[in-house]
């Protein structure tokens, strides 16, 4: 009988072997720690309470997070804290990504200052975050003579410093979102746009196909897989949507949202039970949400291979 006689490895061969080891070693203990034992952790917490000093498992963050969404305790914030997270994801699934796509479109075809509007758009992802923060409290200041209470004063209205006032500093901060908003999307929808074939836009235009014809019939669905990924990455941050508000309002004048009060009550060692509890409930909502709109985008139109 013929035996099979086992080839040894080349030193070149067991070189490449240890070092795939090595190298997937790093990723693959990040994501056992920081993934897999942070989330099980997180679930676990969910279910724990503290009594004198002892933790243990009980539903009672679950009853009082019942109490706290459906009203029974009247001086709970956590119904504020939804609806201003959820102004945030609003904005920015029906306002920011809508006008990130026909800004993109408006710079794809390169109207007459496009390099100018394109600078425009991305000098927010430039600046540093922190920098942008306090011009924007600058311009809103009026005793450092902001440009907008100024105006306000010019037309005979009140100069008010409108992210300390209550009335006003959720909409500042969503204005604030908006301006700086369009330059991380605009940058993927103008590098799928740029993509598309110009022969195709070339068809296009000998047609006479107009300005909606070719957003609908060509941009839209030859752009769709990008267009439909960032929309269900969007709908998946529906709870962690948040506004700067830790460098405009840290949270004051009922600007606060689910994550910016999760990160303060463990930053500061409230609790670390009762976030837990809330952040799971958010996750069990937002699972089957995220499924149903992948499902739903995938609908609408068919990937487009070019």
């Amino acid at each position: 009988m013929k035996q099979h006689v086992k080839k040894k490895k080349s030193p070149l061969e067991k070189g490449k072997t240890v070092f795939l080891i090595v190298f997937l070693t790093i990723p693959v203990i990040n994501f056992l720690v920081f993934w897999l034992y942070v989330n099980f952790e997180s679930f676990l917490n969910a279910f724990r309470i503290e009594v004198y000093g002892d933790v243990v498992f009980s539903f009672d963050n679950w009853v009082y997070f019942w109490e706290e969404i459906s009203g029974k305790n009247p001086f709970s914030t956590t119904p504020m804290l939804f609806r201003n997270t959820l102004k945030f994801f609003s904005l920015n699934l029906f306002a920011i990504l809508p006008l990130s796509f026909f800004f993109s479109y408006f710079l794809y075809k390169k109207i007459r200052f496009y390099k100018y509007y394109r600078l425009i758009f991305f000098l927010p992802n430039i600046i540093s975050a922190a920098v942008l923060a306090t011009l924007y409290k600058f311009i809103l200041n009026p005793s450092l003579g902001g440009i907008v209470p100024t105006i306000v004063e010019l037309f005979g209205g009140e100069p008010i410093n409108y992210l300390i006032d209550e009335r006003y500093a959720m909409n500042a901060v969503l204005v604030y979102c908006l301006w700086t908003g369009f330059s991380v999307n605009m940058i993927i929808f103008n590098g799928a746009m740029g993509r598309v074939p110009y022969e195709v836009m070339e068809a296009a235009q000998i047609d006479g196909v107009g300005f909606w014809s070719e957003i609908g019939r060509i941009i839209i669905p030859m752009t769709w897989p990008t267009l439909s990924t960032i929309i269900v990455t969007t709908v998946a941050n529906i709870f962690v949507s948040s506004g700067p508000i830790l460098l405009l309002t840290q949270g004051d004048c009922d600007t606060s949202t689910i994550a910016y009060w999760i990160y303060l009550t463990t930053k500061n060692q409230l609790s670390i039970y009762y976030p837990s509890t809330v952040a799971f409930a958010c996750t069990v909502v937002s699972v089957p949400l995220v499924l149903l709109v992948k499902k739903l985008v995938g609908l609408l139109w068919t990937d487009v291979s070019y």
